[in-house]
């Protein structure tokens, strides 16, 4: 047992007394039994209480006082329990008997419980069984006191725990920055790392920062990640590793990072995708807190990123140097040292000092000094003190902490733990409970700060002092902050409003809650049996898909857990099944839960048992698909917070919803609710209301929110179209809520004759809110104009204004006069024909109309035709965009100095020319605007979208865009030279554009431009020497059907290092004078017509020409879908090529010359039929991927794919050869294959020789993974082979028999290999495989139950289908088996002969297309660990498995997902 928890006693001690002297709990205890009782508990932890503080001194030397301590924690809880039970005793008799009294008929009394209307104690202590429980805790207190004798423990007079703590003002979380002190050398010399680039270096290189925890090496990889040189890397990744190397979750993690869309699917489907994002992409991957020691492991992780371009990076931080060698070259390896004497003094001042003048306390800068010197130089421990000290104001304070005993202490980081329990022992005593509950999350777990606050008030941690007006909420904020102050937390690397525990801190943390907290992480993935003590009172698991029974079995013999928590839990929108069991029969038996979290969960209803739960304080069942919650819900007198968000099935809420006297917030964001229950008016201490749905005339009414004065944050109100009495809404008094913070109002968007103009008017007018609003929306209200109220300048938090599809009002409200509006949408208003100065509003003399307003949005304004506006107005204004306004024909604001972003999308009729004078605008998107024409000079129409990526880092990524404005002809050269600020370009779908502009110049910044879907467009200017601006360095055209022509100076563009050219069907070549000198990729698709390339693109077969120095230096070359393109031009490609995909040209004949001389590393040709081989048959001795498919015409490959004496050439690296649906090659050329091949694929060669013992090195260990599939040929597999991974053998119809000595096999795939024999005593050898996949295989004869597959230990997946044999006898699997696929047993009438009860690890089973299975099912039912079950096309085991009534249903029921014929069966 670890250190317990110290000084948290003191408060859990302060929340008893206050419990046991609570008058109605006095009143409720008089009978002696129970009343002395309760008293003789009260004396003896008084006692207790007054030596505490020596017994958290003593306890960290003597092991007496450390177990005394422990049990004086456990049965604390036990007695708050007790105490528990008889509030919650004493709650329901008071509400029973309110409802009793306001029902005021003995009709209704009749049905009460004679124990709700008469009052006997006695009763109460034998009817809850309390009896027997309160001699039991007696007995344990009267044990602890004559224990404590024997302890030499002390009396102090006063509170144990620390000196007072005054509260500092609340501060914010996001905004604090902890500062860095000292590191800048350290920087420096890994930035120097990331811009190295040595010859012999693969594509990605690794540096590892090597350190100590706290040492700061999270912080450092931190400052290279946003410093201003990782903007040189096409991508950036950060992914917390931690000490479990999971490979497919960090995997998934870099995905997620790189790509927008959710990283699905197989772990081979995912490596593919993060394969296929970061292949010739130059990316920065952060892999932080490594701990992983397992060569294979990393091998794995990194298989995807080794495509990556050259230059890309690795950095890693880890505690142990091992590690570091594991992953990259020591040279690479970074050591970090401890900070210098003086940085971490600047950190500790930082800390300590942080609110008070240093040069008015030198004493304490003199002891401060002395702290730092046991700091050891580590930035953490130097930060957790200062933020201790920070609130100590006096000498003596510093000095007793200074002298303390634990400084003595060793613990399990030498060095940095005393500071930190130092740290955490200096902590009111009420922040220690806060900080020690943390214990229950795991590791780098992401906190958001408000959910943590509910999870401290339902776990009791946060008691509001009495007299105090701040609420439980606002106190746990304060702790919140305080312990983020004193680098408790620390802000998240990944998301900015959510914070992480440092490592140390998180292990202090479990040191401190000991027993009490355990978080169950993914035990069953490593066949570990968790153990829970049975103290545990929190309780937290880590949430997978498909968690079974058998996940939870260590819960059930926990008896008095108060939380059972899935994490994480704020996610994303992705669902998890889980075992019905875990809501239907183990929660119901934790009596004493406080906090339950089921989020995320396919869970469609809740067992009547919930109710049962008299304790329970916050429930989360968001993300769920609960259709209605039980009834007995209502029973749940102590519930707190209630989290129902995106429960998209949810129709109702429980109908006696106002028995929640004590909630506090529900959210009921995002549900299908049809209406609120009738009593949701009684819930007066909700503060968190997400929606409101007013009901129809009759049932419940808007009037429900007046007593609901506690509501903060954000209410949405709904069909408001339902209110027909005025006074209703005036009874809601929205106006007293002063801490709501953003109002949705919102009426139906039916406006039938139903909708009383007068009425809603009056309505929105006694809806008026309090003036501390800060949003604002209005959709769909029906009347003719908008209350005063809304505009009102009282309004001065008001900082986002909506109004949506009010379709009958005629005129805007005055919404200029809001002092500090900053957004505002006007959207779906088609009355309103004219916005004029009515719309800016009165302002006083020192103010402007919008005068802080940043973002303007009109859209879909059908009938808006004009605008006026004043020369103050908008000043401020960033952002404007105008979308679907087809009629509005004036022009816009002339004075808008400080637009930055401007987009006119589908307004028909707007007016040219834009604003002249646009100093800051930096982007700019015109859409589907086909009427726009120019009126003089400088009405040049301009746009900008999304963005392109480009290889080289554009220092403001700014775009620039037109599409479709099919009377703009070209962009004036005036118009562009007023937007200082433009840097890239963007021209989209303008039909008519014949020309950009007359000429490029005075367009310095443009950096990027990007045209695309511009029909007419011929030329990119009308001078062809310099149609383009001077500095651009990304260039994108596409779509451009009649583009016949670049400039001819494209070669004279010095910046341009990319260039995409693409479905431009009449652009027929290039400029005689080649690409740019410095261009870097080049991307031509789908251009049908062109046919050549230009000449000074290649190199001179002639070494010595003065021409090749003038030649682009490409890295990156993709040619596909030019059919017209018949050669190459004469010459050699760049030498400094690496990667080159030539794909679907169906008339190239022939490739570059001399293609061995570059550098390339990746060539793929595909789908170019017309070819019929290399030019000179050799392969770059750089090269390591070589793809080539459908090449009818090739009859040989080069010879530098293979190795022989003769060739004299240079062995390559190549490593991945892949050849398909090459009909006419024959053979392989001379020699054997390189060594350092890892990866063979060959499909559909007709005629190609069969791969030999011969073709292989004796000592060839590379390679891993084999497919080949189509292949007649092929009749036999080398035997050399041996060190094969992967195996996928497939149509090929002469293949006899595989090797025997395949001892490293992994995966083995047979699919359609009618004469495969595979004897027994093969598939027995392979004991490393994992999982086998056998296909229609006709010539097995062998029975399954001679197979012997029980010998492959290893085995994990196993898929046999269209097997056509009958099967009597047993057939043994592996009990390692976790995937189980039976499909196409056409005479297959039982599984029995599977033995399935065994399959003790099998995870997933499906069976399909077996017509005739009657059963599969053992007696005794399926393993506990099965979690998904698929049956498809079994016709007669749909009745055998239906829900309730199935013969079957029992044994499956407990499984988390079960699909018959894709219909999920827990949802019927």
């Amino acid at each position: 047992m670890d250190v317990v928890g110290e000084a948290l006693l003191s408060t859990a001690l302060d929340l008893l007394f206050d419990k046991l002297g609570s008058s109605d709990l006095i009143k409720f205890a008089r009978q002696e039994d129970v009343h002395t009782e309760l008293k003789k508990w009260e004396k003896e932890l008084q006692s207790i209480w007054q030596e505490l503080n020596d017994a958290e001194e003593k306890q960290i030397t003597k092991a007496a006082v450390k177990s005394w301590l422990f049990d004086l924690r456990v049965l604390a809880y036990d007695v708050e329990d007790i105490l528990d039970e008889f509030a919650y005793e004493l709650m329901r008799r008071k509400l029973m008997g309110a409802e009793a009294d306001e029902a005021g008929t003995s009709k209704v009394r009749k049905f009460i419980p004679s124990c709700c209307t008469s009052f006997n104690p006695t009763h109460v202590v034998r009817n809850v069984k309390m009896g027997p429980k309160i001699r039991e805790i007696t007995s344990r207190l009267q044990n602890i006191s004559a224990r404590k004798a024997g302890l030499g423990l002390e009396k102090v007079a006063g509170a144990p725990g620390t000196s007072a703590w005054q509260r500092p003002p609340p501060t914010t979380p996001i905004a604090y920055e902890p500062g860095v002190y000292g590191r800048d050398e350290d920087k420096k010399a890994v930035l120097d790392l990331l811009r190295k680039v040595e010859p012999n270096e693969n594509n990605v290189g690794v540096i590892s920062i090597v350190g100590m925890g706290g040492l700061g090496k999270t912080t450092l990889a931190r400052l290279l990640y946003n410093d201003d040189m990782a903007k040189n890397f096409d991508l950036k990744a950060w992914v917390c590793v931690s000490d479990v190397f999971d490979v497919e979750n960090i995997t998934k993690a870099i995905l997620n990072s790189v790509v927008s869309s959710d990283a699905g699917g197989s772990f081979q489907q995912v490596q593919k995708k993060l394969t296929e994002a970061l292949t010739g992409k130059k990316f920065l991957l952060i892999l932080d807190d490594v701990w992983n020691q397992d060569y294979g492991s990393w091998d794995s992780l990194r298989a995807p990123l080794i495509g990556g371009a050259k230059g890309s990076k690795i950095i890693v931080t880890t505690r142990n140097k091992n590690v570091a060698l594991m992953m990259g070259a020591e040279e690479n390896v970074y050591e970090l040292k401890t900070l210098s004497e003086d940085a971490c003094w600047s950190v500790f001042k930082k800390h300590a000092f942080e609110h008070r003048n240093i040069d008015d306390h030198p004493n304490l800068v003199s002891i401060g000094r002395k702290f730092v010197s046991k700091c050891g130089g580590l930035p953490l421990a130097a930060m957790t003190l200062g933020g201790l000290l920070r609130s100590k104001r006096r000498e003596d304070e510093w000095e007793k902490i200074l002298n303390s005993k634990i400084w003595g202490w060793s613990g399990m980081e030498p060095g940095i733990l005393p500071a930190l329990r130092l740290s955490y022992h200096y902590l009111p005593s009420h922040l220690k409970r806060c900080f020690a509950y943390c214990a229950v999350f795991p590791k780098d777990y992401e906190f958001d700060s408000k959910n943590l606050v509910l999870l401290w008030m339902a776990e009791g941690l946060i008691q509001q002092p009495k007299g105090d007006r701040q609420t439980m909420e606002d106190l746990g904020d304060d702790n919140f902050c305080e312990l983020l102050s004193r680098s408790f937390f620390q802000p998240s690397s990944n998301h900015e409003s959510r914070f992480v525990m440092h490592d140390l801190i998180h292990d202090l943390a479990q040191d401190v809650a000991g027993e009490i907290c355990f978080c169950l992480e993914d035990e069953l993935e490593s066949n570990r049996q968790s153990v829970i003590p049975k103290e545990t009172r929190h309780s937290s698991f880590v949430r997978r898909d498909g968690d079974v029974l058998k996940k939870f079995e260590v819960f059930q013999e926990v008896k008095h857990l108060r939380t059972f928590v899935a994490l994480p839990i704020h996610g994303t929108f992705t669902q998890f099944h889980v075992t019905s069991w875990v809501y239907d029969h183990l929660v119901p038996k934790f009596r004493h839960l406080r906090v339950l979290s089921l989020s995320h969960y396919v869970i469609f209803e809740l067992p009547d048992s919930i109710g049962g739960l008299k304790h329970l304080r916050y429930l989360d069942l968001s993300f769920s698909r609960i259709r209605s919650l039980p009834d007995s819900m209502s029973n749940l007198y102590n519930l707190q917070t209630l989290i129902l968000q995106h429960c998209w099935n949810l129709l109702r809420l429980p109908p006696n919803i106002g028995s929640l006297i004590n909630i506090r917030h529900l959210n009921v964001d995002d549900c299908s609710l049809q209406e609120m229950p009738q009593q949701i008016g009684k819930l007066k201490n909700l503060q968190t209301l997400s929606d409101f749905i007013v009901g129809e005339s009759g049932f419940l009414g808007i009037k429900e929110l007046k007593h609901l004065s506690q509501l903060r944050g954000k209410i949405r109100i709904s069909q408001l179209e339902n209110v027909m009495d005025i006074q209703d809404a005036r009874d809601a008094n929205l106006r007293t809520k002063l801490n709501l913070e953003e109002l949705i109002m919102i009426w139906s968007e039916e406006f039938d004759d139903l909708r009383n103009e007068d009425v809603e008017m009056e309505v929105l007018l006694s809806l008026q809110s309090h003036t501390s609003l800060k949003k604002l929306t209005i959709e769909d209200y029906g009347g003719r104009q908008f209350p005063n109220w809304i505009c009102d300048p009282s309004y001065s938090k008001l900082v986002e204004l909506s109004l949506v599809g009010c379709i009958r009002c005629t005129s805007l409200p005055s919404v200029g006069q809001l002092p500090f509006l900053k957004k505002l949408v006007i959207q779906r208003m088609d009355g309103v024909r004219s916005v004029g100065l009515e719309f800016e509003g009165q302002v006083s003399l020192y103010a402007k109309p919008f005068q802080c307003l940043e973002s303007l949005c009109f859209e879909d304004m059908k009938e808006w035709e004009e605008w006026s506006w004043s020369t103050e107005s908008f000043s401020r204004l960033l952002n404007l965009k105008i979308i679907d306004c087809p009629r509005l024909s004036k022009k816009l604001p002339t004075h808008l100095t400080s637009l930055a972003k401007l987009e006119i999308n589908n307004s028909l009729e707007t007016m040219v020319p834009l604003p002249a004078h646009l100093p800051s605008l930096k982007e700019l998107n015109v859409y589907y605007c086909p009427e726009m024409t120019p009126s003089y000079s400088f009405e040049a129409f301009v746009p900008l979208s999304g963005g392109s990526r480009s290889a080289i880092d554009i220092t403001s990524r700014i775009y620039f865009r037109i599409n479709g404005t099919s009377g703009l002809f070209r962009l004036e050269q005036k118009f562009l030279q007023s937007l200082p600020g433009l840097q890239p370009l963007e021209d989209d779908n303008s039909s008519v554009l014949e020309c950009l502009w007359e000429n490029g110049l005075g367009l310095g910044n443009l950096a990027g431009l990007r045209v695309v879907d511009c029909n007419q467009l011929v030329s990119l200017g009308e001078e062809e020497v310099q149609g383009l601006p001077y500095n651009i360095q990304y260039l994108e055209i596409r779509k451009c059907d009649n583009l016949e022509k670049l400039p001819h100076g494209l070669y004279g563009y010095a910046s341009l290092t990319e260039l995409i050219i693409q479905d431009c069907a009449k652009l027929v070549s290039f400029p005689d004078q080649g690409f740019p000198l410095m261009l870097r990729r080049l991307t031509i698709a789908n251009c049908q017509s062109l046919s050549s390339l230009p000449d000074k693109m290649m190199v001179s077969s002639h070494r010595n020409s003065s021409n090749n120095s003038n030649v682009c230096l490409l890295e990156y070359l993709n040619i596909e879908k030019c059919p017209s393109l018949i050669c190459f031009p004469k010459g050699q490609l760049p030498t400094t090529l690496k990667i080159l995909r030539i794909s679907c040209c169906e008339n190239l004949r022939s490739l570059p010359e001399d293609i061995d001389v570059c550098a390339l590393e990746h060539i793929l040709i595909e789908g170019c039929p017309s070819l019929i081989g290399f030019s000179n048959g050799k392969l770059p001795s750089t090269v390591k991927r070589f793809l080539i498919r459908g090449f009818e015409k090739l009859e040989s490959l080069p010879e530098g794919i293979m190795y022989h004496h003769s060739n004299n050439t240079t062995n390559c690296g190549l490593q991945l050869l892949d050849i398909w649906q090459c009909s006419s090659l024959t053979s392989f050329p001379r020699g054997t294959f390189v060594s350092t091949l890892k990866s063979i694929w060959i499909r559909d060669c007709a005629q190609l020789q069969p791969i030999s013992q011969e073709m292989f090195h004796p000592n060839n260990n590379a390679l891993e993974d084999l497919s080949i599939s189509g292949y007649p040929n092929l009749k036999t597999i080398p035997d050399c082979l041996c060190n094969l991974k992967f195996l996928a053998i497939g149509n090929c119809e002469n293949l006899g028999m595989i090797p025997d000595r395949l001892y490293n096999l992994k995966d083995l795939q047979i699919g359609r290999c009618e004469n495969l024999k595979l004897q027994p005593d093969q598939l027995q050898a392979l004991t490393s495989l994992t999982s086998l996949k056998i296909t229609n295989c006709e010539n097995i004869k062998t029975p399954l139950s001679e197979w012997g597959l029980a010998k492959l230990i290893s085995l994990k997946t196993l898929s046999i289908s269209d097997y056509h044999h009958h099967h009597h006898h047993p057939l043994l699997l592996p009990t390692t088996l976790a995937e189980l696929f039976i499909s196409s047993f056409k005479n297959l009438e039982s599984l029995a002969f599977l033995s399935l009860q065994r399959l003790i690890s099998l995870k997933r089973l499906h069976i399909s297309g077996c017509s005739k299975l009657q059963s599969f099912l053992p007696r005794d039912g399926l393993s506990d660990t099965l979690s998904e079950l698929l049956i498809t096309d079994c016709p007669l085991l749909i009745q055998r498995c239906s829900k309730e009534n199935g013969e079957d249903w029992p044994k499956i029921a407990r499984i988390p997902y079960v699909k018959i014929d894709d219909r999920l069966i827990l949802q019927q």
